[in-house]
This record gives structure tokens, sequence and C-alpha cells, in this order.
């Protein structure tokens, strides 16, 4: 669990749009048309259907017309209502806030921690964290970097997160400010160094996972 937790109200951003559901109410009316019949090559029509059927119609009266309007007006407001306010409160409630805590908790200790005989696996799985150009970064960073590094000097250290919490919270877009622990050996210093940090990282939900876009110390 996150220590602090942002208001919705406070969130800033980039935002993206979700899907929106309207219904239709539909209404019919049925016309009576006039009826005359035949007989040999003159028309009659009997006296008493023609003074009643010539020129009537059968027609919706007004106030039912108005309150079908008023009906798919209302269903329309609250569809909108929905889609604008309700579900964006939806993905940046408490719930929320915590899965992507948790995901920059997650991406966080993977990130920075690794180790000489398990280091492919171990960069595989940060990678997976991770997304867009800093995804690129990482990878040129690791492999000339890092990777030589823990092969060749026996370099291992691991991570924790000491506290996390949310610092901006929309739909699709979160920082988390992440507080740090690492702990790191090598072949030349064998004794653990113990280091503390603390990070901003930056998330973007990408069908329906978060993924570390930046991750810049602070």
């Amino acid at each position: 669990m996150s220590d602090e937790k942002t208001s919705p109200d406070a969130v800033d951003g980039d935002s993206a749009a979700d899907e929106t559901a309207d219904a239709i109410a539909e209404t019919t009316a049925s016309e009576v048309d006039d009826t005359e019949g035949a007989t040999g090559a003159e028309i009659s029509v009997e006296p008493d259907l023609q003074g009643a059927t010539t020129g009537t119609k059968r027609r919706l009266p007004w106030p039912a017309i108005v309150l079908a309007a008023l009906l798919v007006a209302s269903i329309a407001a609250a569809g909108g209502v929905y889609w604008w306010i309700y579900r964006p409160d939806q993905l940046t409630n408490a719930a929320s806030q915590q899965r992507v805590t948790d995901a920059a908790r997650d991406g966080t200790v993977a990130l920075l921690s690794y180790a000489p005989e398990t280091l492919d696996k171990d960069l595989a799985t940060a990678k997976s964290h991770l997304t867009g150009e800093f995804l690129k970064y990482y990878s040129d960073f690791t492999d000339k970097i890092v990777a030589p590094a823990a092969k060749q000097k026996g370099v291992k250290t691991e991570a924790t997160v000491a506290r996390a919490a949310v610092s901006e919270m929309q739909p699709d877009r979160a920082v988390v400010l992440v507080f740090v622990n690492q702990v790191t050996t090598s072949k030349d210093r064998p004794d653990p160094a113990l280091a503390t940090s603390s990070v901003l990282v930056t998330m973007v939900n990408q069908d329906g996972r978060w993924l570390i876009s930046e991750f810049n110390p602070v």
C-alpha cells in the first residue's frame, strides 16, 4: 500500500479516451389510408364510410412525442456523465493508484537488480516492465555498460523499495515517487555497499498494463 494518495481532482497530463455508450429510443406512427371500393367502371364510396375515413390519420399526441425526445436526451446525458466523469474517476481512484504503485515498485526492483550468473534473465525481466524510448535507452545502456561490468567485475546489485506514492494520476498516465535502497557487491568490493535514492517513475497504461516510460532520479 502506498504511503500517500493523490486526489483525482489534482491530476494533470495526457489523457486518453475510452468508448462511448448511447441508448436510442425510437417512436413510430402508423397511418390508415383512405380506402375505396370499385364496381364496374364507376367508383362508389359508401356515404357513411366516406365521411368517416376521408382525410383522417392517426398521429401520436404531442405530449408523447415530447416525452420520447426527453427520454432520448436524458439517456444520452446519462451516458455522457458516466464516460466523462464516473469512468475517469474509476480509473484514478484508490484501487487504480494502488495498481500503478505496485507496478512502479516491481519495475524499479527489476530495473536495478541483477547478478552475473542470472544476467540475461534479469535484464529480460527488467525490459518487460519498460516501454517506448526508455526501453530503447535501457537496452542500449545495459548492453554497453551494465552487462560488461557485471560479467567482468562480478557486479551484483539488489534493490528494494522502501516507500512509494503516486505523485500524479490520470487514466492512462501516472507519476510515482519511489524511494529505493540498493545493495551492491563486486569482486573488487565484496563487502555490501548500501545506496539510497529516490526516483520519479513515469508510468503509462498499455493494454491494461502499467509500464515504465521514464525513470528520473531526484
